[in-house]
């Protein structure tokens, strides 16, 4: 992640505490009632900021890391889609942020989220597998092609999907070695 979306997320994050801090401060002095009819207007202004940050959050954490070339979109975004869906997780996301106004609780179901996207993601993946071949690998016999998905542009590497330019990059180190 670069540093300009690891600062982007940390001012989302500070925002939904900020939110959530107040609304919890709120729940505590005044009953629900009363937040409805006395307070309406700031409370329903609020609850519409927490929804919106809340929104915003989730998105940057559930989504983040994900790659999808252009081609393959739709049915990434159906895949995606459907996933949140059959989750349930936004309900409990929602129950954390507006029920226990816990950012901590918050982030663990983001999180649970985006771990089931990428698992339903590699079937996309795995149907669009091939091998990527490096002038070293036709070179030399020991050095194996890499698995490469033209999905989301990347190379399996030690467990995980690396951005095809991150990894010739650590290619480039280990050679260097």
């Amino acid at each position: 992640m670069n540093k300009a979306l690891d600062q982007e997320t940390a001012l989302l994050r500070e925002e939904l505490s900020k939110l959530l801090t107040t609304l919890k401060h709120n729940r505590e002095k005044v009953s629900l009632d009363v937040l409805k009819t006395k307070y309406k207007k700031g409370y329903d202004t609020l609850c519409a900021g927490i929804k919106r940050a809340a929104s915003d959050y989730a998105k940057q954490i559930v989504l983040c890391g994900i790659r999808i070339h252009k081609d393959y979109l739709d049915e990434a975004v159906s895949i995606i889609n459907g996933t949140i869906a059959r989750s349930g997780i936004l309900k409990q996301l929602s129950g954390a942020a507006f029920s226990h106004q816990d950012i901590t609780e918050f982030e663990s179901f983001a999180g649970m989220l985006h771990e089931e996207i990428l698992a339903d993601l590699e079937s996309l993946y795995a149907k669009h597998l091939g091998l990527y071949i490096t002038q070293e690998c036709l070179e030399n016999p020991d050095i194996p092609p890499m698995i490469y998905c033209k999905v989301n542009h990347c190379i399996w590497q030690d467990g995980k999907w690396v951005p095809l330019k991150l990894a010739d990059v650590v290619q480039s180190k280990e050679k260097s070695a």
